[in-house]
């Protein structure tokens, strides 16, 4: 597989980490604006509703996990798939985003003066690395068997955030705010157990739309929030269709994959989500579900070595909001738990 596919589609530990990890927003200096009253519930399901809703705009990604921005690791326009999967997790990003219906996706990742794209437009998948000259065309037999973009817009990760609600979740709504010029609503998840790394997450809610534009999710005993993305500005207009057309340009290296072909390459980790085995189970349900991916990924590379610590049953990769335990059995553990509570799990 080639490189620049590798950063887009990176470890197995991407998707859970995404999954789980918190999303703050900073303090914005606009006055908090007068909105009518809303239940939890009705923000919920205006939420639910905004599934769909065309727009595009730049979102901007930071994180304090702990752990140290691996961006200068990584050769230019490529990196083993660990230190692509925690580069897209640690310092700071910028992307723009294009959403024109359920199968018309685009999202730019800025780096500097190059860019890597993802580009969805019906049942074709174009990735692009500006910096490498790199693009890999993936096709499938229907728009649902491809593989979904990267989760780093706020939409994305607040309907995972939100799957992960359980009955012990307080759910308020706990203030108004301006985001990307935007009214919207803060609701707020608080989850009542004890073996979550999760503190609290802070959805703000576009009040016209539903569309989250920001999320927060905050780590227990850290002040900071734990990782951010949010919306720096966003028009609800449907983005022209020729942004998601594709046309490599004649120095391009471009290489074709069918999901077949992905799903067959020895050695590489795909996103979970688009293959068809190995798949991940899940134990547990709510903020303490642990993912466990079964064995068959390989994460060899020698940055895991300097980041994880050995334990008994394998190394754990330990961050103020995601555990990831790299068992010896060559299954991977995830969740927003403690490294103990994989070990437990492991064992069982």
């Amino acid at each position: 597989m080639k490189k620049n596919i590798q950063r887009w589609i990176p470890a197995a530990v991407v998707p859970v980490v995404i999954a789980t990890a918190a999303i703050a927003v900073p303090a914005v200096a606009n006055a908090s604006p007068s909105l009518p009253e809303k239940t939890p519930q009705q923000l919920l399901e205006l939420v639910a509703d905004s599934a769909g809703t065309p727009f595009s705009g730049t979102i901007e990604q930071s994180s304090a996990l702990g752990l140290p921005d691996v961006s200068s690791f990584a050769p230019s326009g490529g990196g083993d798939s660990a230190s692509s999967a925690l580069e897209l997790i640690t310092g700071s990003h910028t992307a723009n985003v294009f959403v024109g219906g359920a199968t018309t996706q685009r999202v730019q990742l800025l780096e500097g003066f190059a860019e890597r794209d993802a580009i969805r437009n019906g049942d074709d998948v174009w990735l692009y690395d500006s910096d490498a000259k790199e693009a890999t065309h993936v096709t499938g037999t229907a728009p649902g068997d491809l593989p979904d973009s990267p989760a780093i817009t706020p939409s994305e990760a607040a309907a995972k955030l939100l799957a992960s609600i359980a009955p012990s979740t307080a759910v308020e709504v706990v203030d108004t705010a301006k985001v990307a010029g935007r009214a919207a609503y803060e609701l707020r998840l608080a989850p009542n157990d004890a073996n979550t790394l999760v503190d609290s997450v802070v959805l703000s809610v576009d009040a016209e739309t539903g569309l989250p534009l920001a999320v927060t999710v905050s780590a227990k005993g850290q002040s900071d929030p734990a990782f951010s993305v949010k919306f720096s500005k966003i028009s609800f207009d449907t983005p022209d269709a020729s942004l998601f057309e594709f046309t490599p340009a004649s120095d391009v290296t471009v290489e074709t994959e069918t999901l077949e072909t992905l799903e067959s390459l020895e050695g590489q980790a795909p996103d979970v989500a688009a293959t068809a085995t190995p798949k991940p189970t899940v134990v547990g349900d709510g903020w303490d579900a642990v993912a466990v991916i079964p064995a068959g990924t390989r994460l060899t590379d020698p940055l895991l070595d300097q980041l994880t610590t050995k334990v008994d049953g394998g190394r754990v990769l330990e961050t103020s909001l995601v555990s990831v335990l790299l068992a010896d059995d060559g299954r991977v553990l995830v969740g927003a738990v403690t490294p103990q509570t994989l070990q437990a799990v492991a064992n069982q």
